[in-house]
């Protein structure tokens, strides 16, 4: 039967049908973003809790940033030699514990170093578990996937915000050792349910040529179903000799596309950090305590489990490309008119857009990483993009704290908002770049 003869497969058949595996790694990854505390509510802590000032907390949240970079580069280069699961227990069980020494803590320079150690130690696991998903699916149900990843890490979202800001109320200790629970708990589903995948449905056709090309999944889908190469057959995952971290690093700098790609996630990224360094801090000057931030912030995660599903699913039948700088132009406007919401209703509306620019954006990027990766660089891949989440913290939270503190609102989200809108340039001259060379082929 052609592609062309296949009847349409359901919104809920699509995520029903994905293997055990993502399931499992959705369900510890629920209910580590359930737990997900400090880092909501960090901010705040350092400059009132502790009494250290804004500006202390801004590079405390830098710091953290660097230690993800490091940690981004390390997880992706174990993943892909040792395998995903130890480096994702490593990291989790270790996260852990480092968070629990970080709830001791009370002096501000130290208190910055263990925080970059707990930032090194537990990010690791991101690559090794996004590179994880990758191998486990096929092409055509690699964006239902990180769809579903993206639902389940954001429906933990929706519920901590408030309870943070309920335990932040009674005692910020709470909010540390709740979040290393749930973390280890993490680490215990790994442990008990997820083993190493040494093989996985062959590729049918070239994802990466695909992934130029800003192919939909439905017409990726749709070659591999004429192709001569079935799904049942699998491909090694880890070959006989892993390429070593100076091939990957030199095989990476040669992958320019993928290099502009990054870029571009760095620029969105270091916007949409503000939303939990600037955003809390701009509110809280407004009026709002903890547990008024909480309740609205969890509007962002409440949409995404709402909208997240069938907007992937609707959204595989239009180029990514366009989809991409749609998002893009939402998440401009949204940080853009943040300058001039003072009311509850007003951040409400500007947090729906930006959200609705985060949803059109999540499952096409990871899938785009993933495919573009060869298959023995795939965690090393990820790491790289993981990076540009890092660096969003270690750039994106000085500039903006620094911004904030000494030209104010009305400065910090024009300016947002106008990198945004040339991120989306860089985003369609990218795209045309890339369909540029695949004609050319």
């Amino acid at each position: 039967m052609t592609s062309d003869q296949t009847p349409e497969i359901s919104l809920l058949q699509q995520y029903r049908q994905l293997p055990a595996t993502v399931h499992l790694l959705c369900v510890g990854s629920f209910i580590n973003r359930v737990g997900s505390f400090v880092m909501l509510f960090l901010s705040i802590y350092i400059s009132e809790e502790l009494q250290l000032g804004a500006d202390f907390a801004s590079y405390c949240i830098g710091a953290f940033g660097c230690g993800s970079v490091i940690s981004a580069l390390i997880g992706g280069q174990l993943a892909d030699q040792f395998g995903r699961r130890r480096t994702m227990l490593l990291a989790l069980f270790g996260g852990a514990a480092t968070l629990l020494v970080l709830s001791q803590v009370r002096t501000g320079w130290l208190f910055m170093l263990v925080l970059f150690l707990f930032a090194m130690i537990v990010d690791m696991y991101r690559p090794a578990s996004t590179a994880l998903i990758g191998d486990a699916v096929s092409d055509a149900q690699r964006p239902h996937a990180f769809g579903l990843l993206y639902l389940s890490f954001n429906l933990g979202f929706a519920v901590a915000p408030p309870l943070g800001g309920y335990l932040a109320g009674k005692s910020f200790q709470y909010l540390f050792w709740a979040d290393a629970a749930t973390t280890a708990m993490y680490g215990v589903v790994v442990l008990l349910t997820i083993r190493e995948i040494r093989s996985f449905p062959a590729h049918a056709t070239d994802s990466r040529q695909a992934a130029l090309a800003g192919e939909t999944p439905v017409s990726a889908a749709d070659a591999a179903a004429s192709a001569t190469i079935t799904t049942a057959e699998v491909t090694p995952l880890i070959p006989a000799k892993p390429r070593s971290a100076i091939a990957a690093l030199q095989h990476l700098l040669q992958d320019h596309n993928f290099l502009l790609f990054m870029t571009c996630s760095l620029l969105t990224n270091i916007v949409f950090m503000q939303s939990f360094v600037t955003l809390p801090l701009y509110l809280y000057r407004l009026g709002f305590n903890e547990l008024e931030f909480g309740r609205m912030i969890c509007l962002n995660g409440a949409l995404i489990v709402l909208l997240q599903l069938p907007a992937t699913h609707l959204l595989s039948r239009f180029p990514r490309g366009k989809v991409l700088i749609c998002g893009e132009l939402l998440m401009a406007a949204g940080f853009s008119l943040t300058a001039f919401a003072t009311t509850a209703p007003a951040i409400l509306l500007t947090i729906t857009l930006w959200t609705l620019g985060e949803i059109l954006q999540a499952p096409w990027k990871p899938t785009l990483v993933s495919e573009m990766a060869p298959l023995d660089l795939r965690a090393r891949y990820m790491g790289l993009f993981s990076i540009t989440h890092a660096l969003s913290i270690a750039l994106g939270a000085p500039i903006g704290g620094y911004v904030l503190s000494h030209f104010g609102a009305t400065v910090l989200w024009p300016c947002a908002g106008l990198v945004l809108a040339l991120t989306s340039l860089l985003y369609a001259l990218l795209f045309r770049r890339l369909a540029q060379q695949t004609a050319v082929r």
